[in-house]
């Protein structure tokens, strides 16, 4: 039996490999910062730029805020050692939880908790299987949300439904068909994760005002970068969800996920969301970092914000060399080009020139919106963008 399953499951990655869609796991062998020497899969060690990581404000290779995961990790060990609701609840957790908090949800007239866990995948997870427990609830995705709510949609009692991509019109209807439900919970994310769009917030809100549907946002994408002090889109827009997700693997330079909101609401997820309670908790040196990375943007609250400026000349000069690149300013700037062969090509002859942006391709986006997704952060220099927009070009000339 094992040897069939094998030789199915090898026929069908040899599918994969001529149709373009097969993945690799590429082995970094440095830090994953603005330069980064790639082996493994790749072939041999090679020095690129690397327009593939979520770093944004550049916060995993800060002096300081390694130097506070360090005392984190001699303070605490380099693992949790348990599950956050036996021993492994450290009070390096309780700190990160009570910072995000304050950071998030400044100006409150309800009290406000976090509740922080090992990725920003299992708290999406925790958050829709605790919250839709009973099979009359409904959550309802904009068609583009991440992988991590469409699993804890399913995973969840209720029913999952979509809604097409920033349509409030589209939203009215479907929480209008799911009128009789219990609980009606929208999830969104503020910026789109391969798209780099951003979420109509106002018109989403006021939809589920309107229609008695709790709003979920997730703010990985935007916290750091956006907003006042860095607090996202929903503060620039002055929007309070009834629950914010977010992580701290992007802009907080470390690792985990949180969810913040009402105590109530918390609570709960702690009691009820499984992804959490039967995980280790956080790791205490990601704990140290996250914790210093918000004291930076306590100190410096605009540091993000040099990343729009930077994002929209970037689109507007893709655009004039005639890529495929939507207007937007965060810093997740795709390039769509259609057909994985292409967009595989494309990633190829950026690495061949010293550039590392892998392609993006089936099932995280549709077979004919294959892209190179890139990240731009603050590692990177006025000279790294321009060398990257001349090799484009080129190779635009060339159609890669």
């Amino acid at each position: 039996m094992l040897d069939r399953l094998c030789a199915d499951l090898r026929d069908e990655c040899e599918m994969l490999q001529e149709s373009g869609a097969l993945r690799q796991r590429p082995v970094i062998d440095s830090p994953n910062g603005r330069v980064v020497i790639v082996g493994g899969g790749y072939g041999k060690r090679t020095k690129l730029h690397n327009w593939a990581s979520n770093d944004y404000l550049a916060a995993t290779s800060s002096i300081r805020v390694k130097n506070a995961a360090r005392r984190a990790l001699r303070q605490y060990g380099t693992g949790a050692g348990s599950a956050r609701l036996l021993s492994g609840g450290l009070r390096c957790h309780k700190r990160l939880e009570e910072r995000l908090t304050h950071w998030l949800q400044p100006d409150i007239e309800h009290h406000y908790d976090t509740v922080i866990g090992p990725t920003g995948f299992q708290t999406n997870m925790a958050v829709l299987v605790s919250l839709a427990d009973h099979k009359n609830d409904v959550i309802i995705l904009d068609r583009l949300c991440h992988a991590s709510m469409y699993d804890g949609a399913r995973l969840a009692a209720g029913s999952l439904t979509r809604f097409r991509h920033n349509d409030s019109e589209d939203l009215r209807t479907q929480l209008a068909r799911a009128s009789t439900a219990r609980r009606k919970i929208v999830c969104i994310e503020s910026i789109y994760s391969m798209d780099g769009d951003e979420a109509d917030l106002q018109q989403l809100r006021a939809v589920c005002d309107e229609m008695g549907a709790i709003l979920l946002v997730d703010e990985a994408h935007a916290l750091g970068v956006l907003g006042p002090a860095g607090r996202g889109l929903c503060a620039e827009q002055s929007i309070r969800p009834d629950l914010i997700m977010g992580t701290c693997s992007k802009s907080l330079g470390a690792q985990g996920g949180f969810a913040c909101g009402r105590s109530e609401i918390i609570e709960w997820i702690v009691n009820r969301g499984r992804s959490l309670i039967y995980s280790t908790a956080l790791s205490p040196a990601s704990c140290g970092a996250a914790i210093e990375v918000l004291n930076l943007l306590r100190d410096r609250p605009d540091m993000g914000r040099p990343l729009a400026a930077s994002s929209v000349r970037i689109r507007t000069a893709l655009r004039e060399q005639g890529w495929s690149v939507p207007e937007g300013r965060s810093p997740i700037i795709p390039v769509v080009v259609g057909d994985q062969q292409r967009a595989v090509a494309l990633s190829a002859a950026l690495r061949e020139r010293g550039h590392f942006a892998p392609a993006i391709r089936p099932p995280t986006v549709p077979p004919r919106e294959c892209r190179l997704r890139i990240s731009l952060t603050l590692a990177h220099t006025e000279s790294d963008i321009q060398r990257f927009l001349r090799i484009m070009a080129d190779l635009y000339g060339k159609k890669p």
